[in-house]
């Protein structure tokens, strides 16, 4: 801290992020001075002390006490973050909680663990990196599938929303733009309970319904990537007389038919 350089105002550049300054009000203060403020000054969240204090004593599996002199020990090692990070090996603070009688907790950690071991096997990943080189790319659409089913097997055994809609349609939007053209986030969730509707969710007149499936029939062609492009001309693209409709159909149209030929083929190379 002291070798950076102080603005006028007692601020500091951060180290990361270009023109942000930091403010460290208490970075004069001894270690003393910061756990006598503790002792006599109310947190800001409105409460005493005595919440953060059990929160690090459960992440320890231990006991947790103020630190009154430099000789006894802290707890204030238990480290927090997102409960799906699998930088570390273990979460111990998790499993510091599951100890301490959090034993709701535990299929998280489980999920979290299971995680960490799938993020290594070559088995579960693409062989080709989005950049278009080769070696281990982004997650497999199976491997994709079997987490988020997982995921929703962790929810029911928890009993808390673990992931909004909000974020099941956004999944079901870039499995779509790579290799989904059956709604399979949107299908996974609502067998799960969620109620979810479906993105390309329209009806034809029965009519125009029996000539598209005649001709699904005679083509051999995958009701999906017909369903995928009727709804981008009769619902997204309704009209083309928005500015870059006509390109953007055009865009969205070529991708379903790349996607559409990249399922087949692969389900061609799993049945030989």
């Amino acid at each position: 801290m002291e070798a950076r350089e102080y603005s006028s105002k007692g601020l500091n550049p951060h180290h990361d992020i270009p023109d942000a300054l930091v403010c460290s009000p208490i970075a004069d203060w001894t270690t003393e001075q910061v756990w006598a403020y503790l002792q006599e000054a109310p947190p800001p969240w409105g409460i005493n002390h005595d919440l953060m204090i059990n929160l690090y004593r459960q992440a320890s599996g231990d006991e947790c006490h103020l630190i009154l002199d430099l000789i006894s020990p802290s707890c204030g090692g238990s480290r927090f973050g997102c409960w799906t990070c699998t930088v570390v090996k273990k979460d111990l603070s998790m499993q510091g909680f599951i100890q301490t009688g959090e034993e709701w907790m535990q299929p998280l950690n489980y999920f979290r663990d299971w995680l960490k071991e799938v993020r290594e096997d070559p088995g579960m990943r693409n062989q080709i990196r989005r950049n278009g080189s080769e070696g281990p790319g982004p997650f497999n659409k199976s491997a994709r599938k079997k987490t988020l089913n997982l995921l929703f097997e962790t929810e029911k055994k928890v009993g808390r929303k673990l992931i909004s809609d909000r974020e099941i349609l956004y999944i079901q939007h870039e499995w779509q733009k790579e290799f989904d053209l059956k709604e399979s986030a949107i299908e996974i969730a609502n067998q799960y309970g969620r109620d979810i509707k479906k993105m390309n969710n329209f009806n034809l007149p029965p009519g125009d319904q029996e000539i598209i499936d005649d001709l699904i029939a005679s083509m051999e062609l995958q009701p999906e990537l017909i369903k995928n492009i009727l709804h981008l001309v009769t619902k997204k693209y309704a009209s083309l007389d928005i500015y870059g409709a006509k390109n953007n159909l055009k865009i969205e149209i070529a991708g379903i038919i790349e996607t559409a030929a990249l399922d087949a083929q692969t389900q061609d190379d799993h049945d030989l």
